[in-house]
């Protein structure tokens, strides 16, 4: 009984540090581990998804880190792909910050990531934020 107690306990302290913002050291991931992280974010954030269909995403909240994760769907020409804006800052201002992974090919990922980065200006431009491409 208490071995299963532990582990369930395990399960948990570990499933809190599973949604990272930067899960991969490398943008260039396998088509599973983009499955892997989607799954992952499914299950923690499906309470938040919002289904884009003319933009071919599904986007997830993580209030805690302060985060939006947008992920391609089969029709979007950077599939599979995800691009995650989160908010930081330091002790002087506040910065839309923007990380990305894909599984597919470069060139339709790199187009996301600049669409992506030209929002953030907008946001900043409208908050007054600085804006930080990662």
């Amino acid at each position: 009984m208490n071995k299963c107690i532990f582990l369930v306990l395990l399960f948990v302290s570990l499933s809190g540090n599973t949604a990272d913002i930067k899960p991969f050291p490398r943008a260039k991931i396998s088509v599973e581990q983009w499955q892997n992280y989607f799954n992952l974010i499914s299950t923690e954030f499906g309470e938040t998804k919002r289904i884009y269909k003319e933009q071919n995403l599904v986007v997830f909240s993580d209030d805690a880190q302060r985060a939006n994760i947008a992920f391609t769907t089969i029709n979007h020409h950077a599939h599979p792909a995800w691009v995650t804006r989160y908010v930081t800052q330091d002790n002087e201002s506040v910065y839309v910050a923007q990380i990305g992974y894909f599984a597919g090919k470069e060139p339709p990922f790199a187009k996301l990531f600049k669409d992506y980065a030209k929002l953030n200006e907008k946001v900043k431009e409208h908050m007054g934020l600085e804006a930080w491409d990662k």
